[in-house]
């Protein structure tokens, strides 16, 4: 981990779309969110909701979401929730999804068949390939750590932000390493506490998943 110290970030990833349920890979591009992606939220708020009353006990509290339209419509939900203003956060392009380029709108299959090449070089260098049109992982990895490390340390933050950001971000603050992290997978209703170096998963409570008539299907990872 690095020596600078890192803020406290409770890290939000955002609700299910249309694109999620059939399995493409949205990238820059957005689909917007299910109503079971509306219910995921609003179950997310009630989940955390000790963790960030707790954040704003112990200070100032920034909003931060991806400008992209679907992390931006679960911001929305969030604000509505929590009873605060919208425009609390920060719309920021450095934390959008890794752009996937010429493959956004397809399934990993449907890449697998009609660009078979590409998909056989970036499956040997997850890392260093760079999808036409798109960025590398390592690409994203740098515009993260860049913003990561922007942040102000003595101030807390509530992040939405996409599975790819979500999972870059968990790793960076607990300085991982690149295979620990190609590993991390959650659900779109689990939230992490980023502090002190460390990460805590909060994972979706049942009784939530039935009050807010959420799909079984949540707990499963997406794409």
């Amino acid at each position: 981990m690095s020596e600078t110290k890192l803020p406290t970030i409770l890290l939000v990833r955002h609700g299910e779309t249309q694109w999620n349920t059939e399995g493409r890979l949205q990238g820059w591009q957005d689909a917007p969110l299910t109503l079971n992606g509306f219910r995921q939220v609003c179950a997310v708020a009630e989940n955390i909701r000790e963790m960030w009353v707790g954040l704003q006990k112990n200070g100032s509290v920034r909003y931060h979401t991806s400008s992209l339209g679907r992390a931006r419509q679960t911001a929305s939900i969030l604000s509505d929730c929590w009873g605060i203003p919208y425009a609390a956060f920060a719309t920021d392009d450095a934390i959008k999804e890794r752009n996937y380029g010429q493959w956004e709108g397809m399934t990993l299959s449907e890449v697998s068949r009609s660009r078979s090449a590409e998909f056989e070089a970036h499956q040997n260098d997850p890392w260093g390939y760079l999808v036409p049109g798109g960025e590398t992982k390592l690409e994203l990895l740098a515009r993260i750590d860049t913003w990561l490390h922007e942040l102000p340390a003595d101030q807390a933050h509530v992040v939405v932000t996409h599975s790819g950001c979500f999972r870059l971000l968990r790793g960076l603050y607990v300085g991982a390493a690149r295979s620990d992290m190609d590993g991390y997978r959650e659900p779109q209703t689990t939230s992490y506490l980023l502090a002190d170096g460390a990460s805590y998963e909060r994972a979706m409570l049942g009784s939530l998943m039935t009050k807010f008539k959420m799909n079984p299907k949540a707990l499963t990872v997406q794409i």
